[in-house]
């Protein structure tokens, strides 16, 4: 059993998608008998917004800062989201204490970077939840697009290894891929909010806690017709559609293939690996849960080693010194000093 934990709007939105009862999206639709176990969700938030959640259970949502946000949310503040979160800690605690009535495997702590609430919060929830329950944590962190504005990118760069240091392992999806393909920033959200929870609907929480533990990875998922077609073929289509980085910018370490369905259709996998680790300079891993007779195969891939993606969030504070225009200049030369 995993439990999940939404810290900001991003966050919550996110959990509420695993509890959506869509037969094509929902979490168990996907899911293999022996792993039709309950969903343990949780979203914390500043802002009011979290009462608009659609699926998420009332009694799992928790609005914290009352007094200090009052409802709105913490501006893109860090300082504030991590003071609101350490001031009101057990209340969030209770209801994640109540929600997982039994000790959960993995932790899943999901926020989005550059906001106040998510980049303020997660590092104190992360490390309360691993002093309280032992259990791996793992954070889900999506990344701002530069059209959200240069405080959330600056927010990023600043926070960033703080909020790291905090789990025992990051995945991170990036909405700048998709608004450079075109999309706008709501579009975008949407498709990496179905990334992941499709991608945890096939994937051992436990397997992915240990791939990425002490890592910086990123995850993705596509649903192909179960035709006959080569390893190759798949991987190359999930690296060029379904990363939400930019693999130009960072080093990978190893590359962990999932396949859930008729595998029968799928061949080529010695030619696969050697063409990934050309291409990649990454070790790769291949496992496949075989479904007979399925029509589509469910793939899963998680890349470690990404850790240079912090780089293009780096952003470099420059002092400028304030100028006088030169007429205010001459008129103050002609003001005698008091």
């Amino acid at each position: 059993m995993f439990s999940l934990v939404g810290i900001g709007g991003a966050g919550c939105k996110i959990v509420d998608a695993f509890y959506k009862k869509d037969p094509l999206s929902s979490l168990f639709s996907l899911l293999a008998p022996s792993k039709q176990e309950k969903l343990k969700g949780v979203g914390i938030d500043t802002s009011e917004t979290i009462s608009g959640l659609k699926h998420l259970p009332v009694e799992n949502r928790v609005l914290i800062g009352r007094s200090r946000a009052k409802g709105h949310g913490t501006g893109a503040d860090v300082e504030l989201g991590r003071k609101i979160m350490e001031e009101e800690i057990e209340l969030a605690m209770n209801a994640v204490r109540k929600v997982n009535t039994e000790k959960p495997e993995v932790f899943f702590v999901i926020a989005g970077l550059g906001g106040g609430t998510g980049t303020g919060g997660v590092p104190v929830i992360a490390e309360r939840l691993r002093k309280y329950y032992r259990v791996p944590v793992v954070g889900i962190f999506l990344l701002p697009s530069r059209g959200e504005g240069l405080h959330y990118i600056k927010n990023v760069g600043r926070y960033f290894h703080e909020v790291v240091s905090k789990v025992d392992g990051a995945l991170f999806l990036d909405n700048n891929v998709l608004t450079s393909r075109g999309e706008d920033i709501g579009r975008s959200h949407a498709t990496i909010t179905a990334t992941i929870t499709n991608f945890m609907s096939i994937a051992d929480p436990v397997l992915v806690a240990k791939e990425v533990e002490g890592k910086k990875a990123t995850i993705g998922f596509m649903r192909i017709k179960g035709e006959h077609m080569s390893l190759k073929d798949i991987i190359s289509r999930m690296l060029r559609d379904h990363i939400y980085i930019n693999l130009d910018e960072v080093k990978p370490e190893k590359v962990h293939l999932l396949i859930n369905g008729d595998v029968r259709n799928v061949y080529g996998e010695g030619f696969a690996m050697e063409w990934v680790k050309n291409k990649l300079g990454a070790e790769v891993r291949f496992s496949s849960q075989e479904v007979i007779g399925s029509k589509h195969l469910n793939i899963g891939m998680i890349i470690t080693g990404v850790d240079d993606i912090i780089k293009s969030y780096e952003v470099k504070e420059e002092k400028e010194e304030k100028r006088l225009s030169p007429e205010l200049e001459d008129l103050l030369e002609d003001i005698s000093p008091l």
